[in-house]
């Protein structure tokens, strides 16, 4: 698929840490992360977004151990590059696509995926509930979503965090340098769900990470 324009602002961090950071100290992550996105959804087949997909190390994690082909969206020019060399070097260019744009306004249509996946990006989402709207609008009836952080375990994060210390890097393994990255206030992700209109949705908060999971009736 061709390279979608891109009319957002670049992201202020280095696109090659975040890349070769997770590619390296935190590769465990992502198989044990895309393990629990297919047990907790039910969903191994179809179309998956990945939304804010970096350089698309859970897409790719994703399609090992599954059926899915995945679409994996970023708003980075750079990411989509990295994306790309991560897909060649795994020989995944059939089942992961790279493609530039935002979550926000999805380049894709109504119905479009059985399952959204997104890990890390939602503190840069300005509009919460429009996000949620539109992920629930390119979800196909019967598709979930997963959207939130986390390390999978509590051992793979302890192990991220001293192998970072070590290395004399910033705690926080996580692409927090985002431009507009922020905390949400106790109840703001329940507030956004209710203004989205997704009255059903479950909030996994517990050593794999902070998820939210619902579904499209």
């Amino acid at each position: 698929m061709a390279e979608l324009s891109n009319p957002f602002r670049k992201p202020a961090y280095d696109t090659r840490q975040f890349d070769e950071l997770p590619r390296t100290m935190s590769a465990s992550i992502y198989p044990v992360i895309a393990n629990q996105i297919l047990e907790r959804t039910g969903i191994t087949r179809g179309a998956c977004l990945d939304a804010g997909s970096g350089p698309a190390l859970l897409a790719i994690a994703l399609v090992w151990i599954s059926n899915l082909q995945v679409t994996a969206l970023d708003p980075s020019p750079e990411m989509f590059d990295r994306a790309r060399e991560n897909i060649r070097r795994s020989h995944m260019e059939d089942r992961v696509v790279p493609v530039t744009g935002d979550v926000t306004v999805t380049p894709a249509a109504d119905a479009t995926f059985s399952l959204v996946v997104s890990r890390g990006s939602y503190h840069s989402w300005a509009d919460l509930p429009a996000t949620f709207r539109e992920i629930h609008r390119v979800l196909r009836p019967g598709g979930s979503a997963y959207i939130g952080e986390g390390y999978g375990s509590a051992a793979i994060r302890d192990e991220v965090l001293a192998d970072r210390r070590a290395l004399g890097i910033a705690d926080d393994p996580d692409p927090h340098a985002r431009a507009g990255f922020r905390k949400f206030r106790r109840g703001e992700i329940e507030a956004a769900m209710g203004s989205a209109g997704i009255p059903e949705y479950r909030i996994i908060n517990d050593n794999s990470g902070f998820w939210i999971l619902f579904r499209k009736t």
